[in-house]
């Protein structure tokens, strides 16, 4: 057929690829090589995940992202397919229960080695190599011809906080590594001993102590701390105190579950506040003591701590609301958080094998 009739007589033209499972169980396709395939089904959460395209630069980094390494000397190129496909329903439901379809796409980011996770600082300097039409369709598919290196796939929603599940499939025709970008759960600041000395030795903190020990007992309850917090909230908190904000910070130290520090841990806790407080506020710009809870994965690591995807989730959906975090519920999430890992490395130690993993103690101390 020539070319002329066969524009004539057609409009579109589908490229099929041999995938993995078509490979195996078509025994005709063994001669041909079959491209490796990646596939990967998540969501897309508002205040979590749902960041919007490139053109908002504050929330397209909070996107789920996907690495993509081609290495170096065995090809000059290699050829890859992404397809980004939304959920879904062609069974007939009530208007009201019907399966909205979004606008989707994916960008394309070249990123040195030494990146291991977008930001929005990364994204404000770099441009993507390429963006797809962001479109309401099922799918949206496309073809790139790649050279070694690394790269960051980011699948997406046009506008930010659509919530919608996806599936994303990665195809490639050469050897390559692919995989989730994701953080490990770890808190660089502890409330050990050792670090409460470190924090007595400023000399606020030893002020602190030597102006309430004689007028308080040896150990302090909720309502005691909240009585020390205001008149030194302004030092050590976005907002005034709350009697739930000082309970949650008593358990840091209640080691005997008796509702009570002692006076002498109080300025390790003033201590970790002055930290907390000064992470908070460099994405509290207007001081109005909230902040999007897209900018939660930047105030934690900010506060010593980084957290995994599935925990960053999981924060978000039990102390944000509607998008927004507040200074006082960011201080009774970081304090849970802590208290997890403080509770795993007590069990880890008591015990040859821990039943539960790091993550999963996380996820039941920020439900529990």
């Amino acid at each position: 057929m020539s070319f002329n009739d066969f524009t004539r007589h057609f409009t579109h033209l589908d490229l099929v690829h041999v995938g993995p499972d078509d490979w195996m169980n078509e025994p005709a396709l063994h001669t041909k090589r079959p491209w490796r395939a990646v596939l990967a089904r998540r969501r897309w959460r508002t205040g979590y995940n749902a960041g919007g395209g490139p053109q908002y630069k504050s929330t397209t980094a909070m996107n789920p992202q996907f690495h993509l390494h081609i290495p170096r000397g065995h090809v000059s190129k290699c050829h890859v397919v992404v397809s980004v496909m939304q959920e879904y329903s062609t069974v007939p439901t009530k208007k009201k229960n019907r399966t909205v379809l979004h606008p989707i796409g994916f960008a394309l980011y070249e990123i040195p080695p030494t990146i291991s996770r977008l930001t929005p600082v990364f994204i404000n300097e770099h441009k993507p190599l390429d963006v797809t039409n962001h479109c309401i369709a099922r799918e949206v598919v496309t073809f790139f011809t790649l050279p070694p290196g690394d790269y960051i796939i980011v699948p997406q929603t046009a506008h930010p906080n659509c919530d919608a599940k996806f599936l994303l499939r990665i195809f490639t025709d050469e050897q390559s590594i692919i995989w989730e970008v994701n953080d490990d759960n770890i808190v660089f600041w502890n409330t050990n001993e050792g670090y409460i000395e470190d924090a007595c030795r400023h000399s606020t903190c030893r002020q602190i102590v030597s102006k309430y020990q004689p007028r308080y007992p040896t150990d302090v309850d909720a309502l005691a701390l909240k009585k020390i917090l205001k008149g030194h909230w302004r030092d050590y908190l976005p907002g005034r105190p709350s009697f739930e904000i000082c309970k949650n910070l008593i358990m840091l130290r209640d080691y005997t579950i008796s509702g009570r520090l002692t006076i002498l841990d109080v300025p390790g806790v003033l201590h970790l506040l002055e930290l907390w407080k000064s992470a908070f506020l460099k994405f509290d710009r207007k001081r109005c003591g909230k902040t999007s809870s897209f900018n939660l994965r930047q105030i934690l690591w900010e506060s010593g701590a980084t957290v995994s995807n599935k925990v960053l989730e999981c924060l978000v959906l039990r102390f944000s609301k509607e998008a927004i975090i507040s200074a006082e519920t960011f201080i009774m999430a970081v304090v849970r958080l802590y208290l997890a890992h403080e509770r795993y490395m007590n069990i880890n130690g008591k015990t040859k094998g821990n039943i539960l993993s790091l993550e999963e103690m996380i996820l039941m101390t920020i439900y529990s």
